[in-house]
């Protein structure tokens, strides 16, 4: 085995906090919602869940010499992460007509899903372009978790403010993104910290963790409406 690997050798065991953190944020509004989900939902949450369980078990495979299944998993997920990308993307114009939401979060939240989507995106080409490269492989491979659990975190950070009563869960929503955003950041930053390195996948992470900051903001743009609204054909 490639000594590079063995610095990844418990990264799955790390790997399934932000995955529990997905499962338990999408809980209420999909998983306890299963049945009576539409079909664009099953393709993004299904998909989703699927490459997340492959990038779990990717690092498990690799550092214990299942190299051989590691590179047709590694097959499978692109196919996976496809399919993450597209409905990803579809989602959007359904949730800019969604009248559940206030207007503004709307926008917002539509402008922060075409940053997170292509992203992601990023990470996984890069990923691939570096695949004969372990160290950076794996990093771009890592950066995609960041992409992907913002929004299960977000929606598990909302949990308590339903818990307790919040009167007004619209005002709260543009702090909850931003703490989401600051946790990754600070997740980011520690992990460049630890390895004495800012590596490219950790920044693009990490700028594309300071929309968290402004959706609403954009979402109330005339601008991006004008541009959304265009591109979408709203």
């Amino acid at each position: 085995m490639n000594p590079a690997l063995n610095a990844y050798r418990n990264v799955h065991l790390w790997l399934l906090i932000p995955f529990v953190i997905i499962i338990l944020g999408f809980l209420p509004t999909y998983w306890l919602q299963f049945s009576s989900a539409p079909w664009r939902h099953h393709l993004h949450g299904l998909t989703a869940t699927a490459w997340f369980v492959l990038l779990i078990a990717q690092p498990y495979l690799v550092t214990r010499g299942h190299v051989r299944q590691h590179r047709l998993f590694g097959m499978l997920a692109l196919v996976l992460a496809g399919g993450v990308i597209v409905s990803g993307l579809g989602a959007i114009p359904y949730n800019l007509v969604n009248e559940r939401l206030p207007e503004t979060a709307r926008y917002g939240l539509s402008f922060l899903d075409l940053v997170l989507v292509p992203g992601f995106a990023a990470a996984v080409v890069m990923a691939v372009v570096s695949a004969k490269r372990p160290d950076d492989h794996a990093r771009w491979m890592i950066s995609t978790v960041f992409w992907a659990v913002s929004p299960g975190l977000f929606r598990l950070l909302l949990v308590p403010m339903f818990i307790i009563g919040v009167a007004d869960v619209d005002a709260t929503v543009p702090w909850v993104l931003g703490s989401t955003g600051v946790v990754n950041i600070l997740v980011l930053g520690f992990l460049m910290l630890r390895e004495r390195r800012a590596h490219p996948a950790y920044l693009l992470a990490a700028v594309g963790s300071l929309v968290l900051l402004i959706p609403m903001q954009i979402g109330q743009a005339e601008w991006w409406r004008a541009v959304a609204n265009a591109l979408f054909k709203i």
